[in-house]
């Protein structure tokens, strides 16, 4: 088979391993191995990690297939849902196992582990199966993480783009108080009414911008430490 007709098959892949391309074109690993390096030398394909190559350039094509079972989430999703105007230089992935982040040409690809594994579609990206979190889940993981300025969690919020019922009904199912406490007093605070939220917070304090650890205002209905400059 000649390179050409390889291209036009691994066109449809985002992303494809040596074993894919050995059954295509039905010859043994170390053939296949040489091939690759050739194809990658001539700038034909790149490499995205050990035995894991593409012919895209564009990281959110393939980034929810590097790792299996994963999802596109915090500032990736945000931004691409345009709840935000930044622009992230990192393709956030959420994996329910850790593994090394990596670097592909400029973009970072950064796997963030949870054990709230849900809530994220499959979506079709220039002409690819992507796997996305909803934009509710895309909130409720950022508010997890640092990884998201708050300022850029609560500007999201504010754009009244987001189902305030889901995003409500999924922090429950996470049964984390800290995260109802965080949100219930996000929500309250720009005008969307949380009373299911209030029933779940405990009675402890905890700061609301974990980035931050100053002092500040205390709020006992939510319990919360409003610790923003």
């Amino acid at each position: 088979m000649k390179t050409i007709d390889l291209i036009k098959i691994l066109q449809n892949y985002p992303i494809f391993t040596e074993n894919d391309a050995a059954k295509i074109i039905n010859k043994k690993p170390e053939y296949i191995k040489i091939l690759l390096y050739r194809m990658k030398k001539r700038k034909l394909i790149y490499k995205i990690e050990r035995g894991k190559y593409t012919l895209y350039d564009d990281a959110f094509i393939f980034s929810s297939h590097i790792s299996i079972p994963s999802y596109i989430s915090l500032w990736s999703a945000i931004r691409y849902y345009n709840l935000t105007e930044q622009m992230p230089k990192t393709i956030f992935i959420i994996v329910p196992k850790s593994r090394k982040s990596l670097k592909f040409q400029s973009i970072s690809i950064e796997f963030v582990k949870t054990k709230y594994f849900f809530g994220y579609k499959k979506e079709y990206y220039k002409g690819f199966e992507i796997f996305i979190a909803e934009p509710e889940k895309a909130i409720i993981d950022s508010l997890f993480s640092k990884k998201v300025p708050l300022d850029e969690i609560i500007k999201a919020i504010k754009t009244k783009s987001l189902n305030i019922e889901r995003l409500i009904s999924w922090a429950i199912k996470t049964k984390n108080k800290s995260l109802m406490k965080r949100l219930g007093f996000i929500l309250e605070e720009n005008k969307f009414k949380c009373p299911r939220l209030i029933r779940f917070i405990g009675n402890n304090q905890i700061f609301l911008d974990l980035a931050l650890k100053r002092k500040g205002k205390i709020n006992k209905k939510w319990g919360i430490i409003d610790n923003r400059k």
